[in-house]
């Protein structure tokens, strides 16, 4: 009787944990639609409570400040941003890893996110320093340590030849956030694939340079 019990109480827990799975989600999807339209300074907790359709008190009891908000938001599409690190025992021709790696290969929807992360966060970063440094104190973005990291552990391999890790990792994402970030956004499928073939086309650049 009493394992009856105790299986009948785990039962009525399940949903509480859903509930708040979905309810940050919901938060998450509100903030980030808000952040992107409003920019940081203008969207409010409250806006964002309204949008979905949860409490302040909801958002306070999962994030203490709206930096802390942001900071999900951006910790939520990171993986849009870099894919680092690489899977164990990953095998591709340097030009592919890289393809990878900046996600050259996601679907056209998948893009339209990321532009949007990449100008919200380059936008609130130069507006608001302080911004910027708690997503790097708090190491929410690590692009450039994790590539630094990734370029090394291929020296190591003998799959590179590069003498100076941290010149490379800025140069490989001056290559591509460069051009990802244009100054008119690409509106038409087409102009999005030149653009994606120009990227592949420098990254073979780079890499005939360091052979």
């Amino acid at each position: 009787m009493d394992g009856d019990k105790k299986d009948v109480v785990r039962k009525r827990g399940r949903p509480k944990l859903v509930d708040d799975a979905a309810r940050r989600q919901s938060i998450l999807r509100a903030a980030h639609e808000a952040f992107v339209e409003l920019g940081f300074s203008r969207t409010t907790t409250a806006l964002v409570a309204a949008r979905a359709r949860v409490s302040k008190r909801d958002i306070y009891s999962l994030f203490a400040t709206k930096t802390e908000l942001f900071a999900a938001v951006v910790t939520e599409h990171r993986h849009l941003i870099l894919d680092l690190p690489r899977p164990e025992g990953e095998d591709l021709p340097p030009l592919e890893t890289l393809v990878r790696i900046f996600r050259l290969d996601i679907d056209e929807a998948a893009e339209f996110e990321r532009e949007a992360i990449l100008s919200l966060i380059v936008r609130e970063s130069v507006q608001y320093p302080e911004l910027s440094d708690y997503l790097y104190e708090n190491e929410i973005i690590r692009s450039r340590e994790e590539l630094i990291d990734w370029l090394k552990a291929e020296t190591l391999k003998g799959r590179m030849v590069i003498d100076d890790a941290m010149v490379c990792a800025g140069m490989l994402m001056d290559i591509v956030f460069g051009a990802l970030l244009p100054r008119r956004r690409l509106r038409h499928r087409v102009d999005r694939r030149q653009r994606i073939e120009h990227i592949r086309k420098r990254l073979e650049i780079f890499l005939r340079g360091i052979r």
